[in-house]
């Protein structure tokens, strides 16, 4: 029987990874991995958020531990930073390169659950779509397809729900292109204007991913890491997430016979469910959960899908 929904946010904060490490260097960048759950149960590799996120243990609290062997990992320029340069050699591509290079790295030879969500669905997607030997089953929510008109403005659907907010961002902008403003501002030496920035820019992103009901731009104590984190969440947003047009959907012939899930809340003004619905509709075998929630993610959406994990044990 499923932990009810009070137990499993409070079951959240005690996950551990059993072990920790870090893989040998490559461009640059030392990536650190953290492994939990079952040694030798079925492997599960997550791909986490952003672009600039990081993996963190609360990740696996999705996944049946006593099953499963959970392999979290940060990307270039993320999360415990070893890399020379956050954004040299930091693309789409080369992530998944890492994610392969660390599974040979753990000695993962049998197939595996591969999982992510928002940007880490894109990356699981993209992994897949290269390596359709490896992956056993995919496992999806809060689906961001990397479009251009899913990058456009960060938030396509932000301009119906918060026009106010936009405005507000564009103001700061003087009506310049949003993503090649505030980039020239993250990329300069300046820290005022790199905080101005993440005041702006990256606060747009983070009311319209929580579906905060009040706008407010809150001139909030900004961090080097928080500086890092965005400076590559914009990289990748002025390269259209280092990914051809269409991509993904373009590619789904090469993923049809894996199995698929795909979690998606009704309200996600980050990641609106017309991306989930597309991504379905090009995988007419994925199972597809429409969670009657709000917000880029939610405890009942992450406790559906553990829910639905546990079943499977």
């Amino acid at each position: 029987m499923a932990l009810p929904l009070f137990l499993f946010k409070f079951k959240k904060r005690f996950i551990r990874p059993y072990r920790t490490g870090w893989m040998p260097v490559q461009d640059g960048h030392e990536i650190y991995f953290q492994e939990l759950g079952n040694p030798n149960g079925e492997p599960v590799i997550v791909f986490h958020g952003g672009p600039g996120g990081s993996a963190k243990s609360q990740h696996a609290c999705l996944y049946n531990l006593k099953r499963q062997h959970v392999i979290l990992f940060d990307q270039r320029g993320c999360g415990l930073l070893k890399s020379q340069d956050p954004i040299y050699k930091n693309t789409t591509t080369q992530t998944i390169k890492d994610a392969a290079r660390l599974l040979d790295f753990l000695g993962i030879q049998s197939k595996i659950v591969v999982a992510g969500g928002s940007w880490g669905s894109t990356l699981a997607l993209v992994f897949a779509q290269t390596y359709p030997q490896r992956v056993k089953s995919l496992q999806l929510y809060s689906i961001f397809l990397g479009r251009p008109q899913d990058v456009e403005n960060m938030t396509p659907i932000a301009k119906y729900f918060y026009p106010d907010a936009i405005e507000e961002v564009k103001k700061q902008a003087g009506n310049k292109p949003l993503n090649d403003y505030y980039c020239k501002l993250l990329s300069s030496s300046k820290r005022a204007d790199n905080e101005k920035a993440i005041w702006f820019y990256r606060r747009l992103e983070r009311l319209t991913g929580g579906a905060s009901l009040t706008v407010n731009f809150p001139k909030t104590p900004v961090s080097d890491r928080d500086i890092r984190k965005f400076r590559i969440f914009m990289t990748y947003l002025s390269h259209k997430m280092f990914l051809a047009p269409n991509q993904i959907l373009k590619n789904t012939s090469k993923i049809t016979h894996i199995p698929t899930e795909i979690y998606q809340n009704r309200l996600d003004f980050c990641c609106p469910p017309e991306q989930a619905w597309a991504l379905h509709k090009a995988l007419p075998r994925a199972t597809f959960h429409l969670i009657p929630d709000k917000g880029h993610g939610s405890d009942l959406l992450f406790y559906t899908i553990y829910r639905n994990n546990l079943k499977k044990g």
